[in-house]
């Protein structure tokens, strides 16, 4: 269970909001129950679903942006909106607070657009009130959080269906973007094709695994053969997710070894690794405030804030002339890379991937329980360079050549029909359905779901797959490979 957002009062219906235009929050899902009951989900998962009966979704669907909170007050206030016999005035005074958001009462909708409306208001208050703070939560927080307050057992998908949803969760199961494969069985194929098996990795780590999906789903696309000899040791700093992540690497047919460990500080020897695979992790890393004039004098308040200052002179990153008051600067994978560079062998590989941004400083994304921080692609690649890397750089579907036009349900409306699902007492997990897979896990219920919609894999609108980018880094100091062309079954070698 994510943390509980702080409650918000009801709104008092007098004065000036009476005045305010309300809006109802875009593709609400809504599920049938009853011929004269149905269900929608507030934004906060602590609180119960609501339950409106016609007269309830009358009222709902009214709030276009041209009727007044005054106008549906006299219209509906005094009218039974659902079976648990609320009237309308009880709807009106929760629904637009953050712990609802199922609607919006104000004079402009949220992002300015009246056809665009951007809920990222309502959004930002309710993450704000699950991290429990506004803004920059310090540089001792994740590691915090994943280190101590994540203790409880993670025996379900919960945690990344909820808190902290990633890629690979989302495709945990065959899925026709990724050409009928998992994540992934998907990223040792690309893995293969790059040569970095050839010749097989004898040590293998993976950082931060999850719930181990990955690891077991990397081990199927080998064959028995091919995964002898081969140590695959799973990385995490959160207990219960790397009993999971051995338990799964076990399943899949890899040796099952686990370390506890922060992966800015990895407990491996020098020149010890052939292969290290991260897959979303760096947002997690240590996140350092720094102040303008930290920046310009080159002086850190703190020994954290010096060691983030001393990579930024060292890499020679470009620091305007007039920078803002404060900035986020990633230490944390700025360490973790140095680190790789440390542990890989010579002619060792490492696949990252994160989300993050080319441009200017990272900003931070509120999560339940806690904030992270995009990874800024600019800095880290000058940094990779600067230790020595040989790296290439590219989006994620780009390097997993997903099929850009498959149409996948929205991710909002997965968490919605689990809701209603969890009522149920029905299975229901959260993963990147296409039309035909929904059809098929949710059956009789499917056609009693209004709302639940579908886009592009690629859309922004559907998980912003385009601001998750691929590093691929490599050692130099290898043993020259044999390289080959092939022609009709022939092939031709040279040596490189």
């Amino acid at each position: 269970m994510k943390p509980v957002a702080a409650v918000q009062e009801p709104l008092q219906l007098t004065g000036e909001t009476l005045n305010l235009l309300a809006w109802h929050i875009p593709d609400l899902v809504a599920y049938q129950h009853r011929e004269d009951e149905y269900w929608l989900a507030p934004l906060d998962d602590n609180f119960p679903l609501i339950r409106l009966n016609l007269t309830g979704i009358e009222m709902l669907k009214s709030m276009s942006g041209h009727i007044t909170v005054g106008a549906l007050l006299e219209k509906y206030g005094n009218k039974v909106c659902g079976p648990d016999g609320q009237p309308g005035q009880w709807h009106l005074e929760r629904w637009a607070t953050p712990n609802f958001s199922l609607c919006y009462f104000g004079t402009e909708p949220p992002g300015g657009h009246r056809h665009q409306a951007k809920w990222d208001i309502l959004l930002q208050q309710i993450r704000e009130g699950w991290s429990g703070q506004a803004g920059f939560e310090g540089e001792e927080h994740l590691e915090d959080f994943h280190h101590h307050e994540l203790t409880e057992s993670a025996e379900d998908d919960g945690h990344f269906d909820l808190i902290e949803t990633t890629v690979s969760h989302l495709f945990r199961e065959p899925n026709e973007a990724l050409n009928g494969l998992t994540y992934g069985r998907l990223l040792m194929r690309q893995l293969r094709q790059l040569g970095w098996f050839n010749p097989k990795p004898k040590v293998i780590v993976e950082v931060g695994g999850g719930l181990g999906y990955v690891a077991r789903e990397l081990a199927k696309e080998l064959l028995p053969f091919e995964r002898q000899s081969i140590r695959y040791i799973s990385l995490d700093i959160t207990s219960p997710f790397l009993k999971l992540q051995t338990k799964r690497a076990k399943e899949g047919g890899w040796g099952g070894l686990g370390t506890r460990a922060n992966a800015e500080a990895l407990p491996f020897t020098d020149n010890s690794v052939d292969l290290v695979i991260d897959n979303e992790n760096m947002a997690d890393m240590t996140p350092v405030k720094l102040t303008r004039q930290e920046l310009l004098s080159n002086t850190g308040e703190t020994e954290q804030h010096q060691e983030a200052l001393d990579w930024i002179r060292r890499i020679r990153l470009p620091i305007e002339a007039n920078p803002p008051d404060d900035v986020i600067f990633n230490l944390g994978p700025i360490r973790f890379v140095a680190e790789l560079w440390r542990v890989l062998k010579p002619g060792g590989h490492a696949f990252l991937t994160e989300f993050g941004v080319e441009e200017g400083w990272p900003a931070s994304v509120k999560l339940p329980g806690h904030t992270e921080y995009e990874v800024q692609y600019s800095h880290l690649r000058q940094a990779v360079r600067w230790l020595g890397f040989q790296e290439r750089y590219l989006s994620l579907p780009q390097f997993l050549a997903m099929k850009p036009d498959t149409k996948v349900l929205c991710t909002g409306a997965a968490y919605t029909i689990q809701r209603f699902c969890q009522a149920m007492n029905k299975p229901f997990t959260v993963r990147a359905y296409t039309e035909g897979e929904l059809k098929q896990t949710l059956d009789d219920m499917l056609p009693k779901i209004h709302g639940a919609h579908y886009h592009d894999v690629v859309d922004p609108a559907w998980f912003g797959l385009i601001d998750f980018k691929v590093l691929l880094l490599e050692k130099p100091g290898g043993a020259p490979k044999a390289q080959f062309t092939e022609n009709n079954g022939y092939r031709w070698y040279s040596q490189k």
